[in-house]
Formats: structure tokens, sequence, C-alpha cells
């Protein structure tokens, strides 16, 4: 009973983590928007590859706020896909079968049906 407590914290700071990384994603996302300068619509947002290539040449790069909430929208529906695969490792430690099998079952629906959603 007691490890089954330990796991059940630790899938609740889980949880709790990915909300609040969310959150501060979104609000930096945010803030962001409310202070860059509006683009024009010839100027397109740079890509990561442009982004990372001018963060190793040591340049100051600003990154656009939709970027933030992209990032926070993604940990967000990443969360529960995380909730599942943390139960599924606590059952196994716990040798819980059957619920290792739905665990198991439930995270391969997750999987599925973002493949089918990406497609």
């Amino acid at each position: 009973m007691e490890r089954v407590k330990k796991y059940e914290h630790r899938i609740g700071l889980l949880l709790r983590l990915g909300v609040i990384t969310s959150s501060i994603l979104m609000a930096i996302g945010l803030l962001l928007a409310a202070f860059q300068q509006p683009q024009s619509s010839g100027v397109e947002n740079p890509t990561l590859k442009e982004l990372l290539a001018g963060l190793f040449a040591g340049e100051i790069v600003i990154l656009p706020a939709s970027l933030f909430m992209f990032g926070g929208l993604v940990v967000l529906l990443l969360t529960p896909f995380l909730r599942v695969l943390a139960a599924l490792f606590a059952f196994l430690a716990e040798k819980d079968w059957r619920f290792v099998g739905v665990a198991a079952l439930v995270f391969c629906i997750l999987v599925g049906q973002l493949i089918y959603t990406l497609q």
C-alpha cells in the first residue's frame, strides 16, 4: 500500500509539473505577443533551423511568441501521455499484470489516435 501511495504521489507531481510548465510557456508567449512588434504580412517566422543556427553563431535571437504558445500547448497535450506511461511503469513495478495490460492498451490507443490525427 505504501508503494502505491508513492507512485500516486509521483504521478501527481508529473501532472502538476506538466500543467505548470505549460502555463509558464503560454504566459511567456502572451507577454511576448503583447510587446513584440507586429510582423508585416511578407515576413515569415524563422524556422527552427534558422533559430538554432543563430543561437550557435552567438547571435541574440528573439523567439517568436507563437513558439512559446505552441510549446505550452504541446506540453499540455503530452501530459496525459506521460501520465499513462508513468502508470504503466508503476503497474510493472507492482507486477499487477492486469493493469499493465490496461495501461498498455490505453497508451497504444493514445499513440494510435495521435498518429491518425497527424496524418
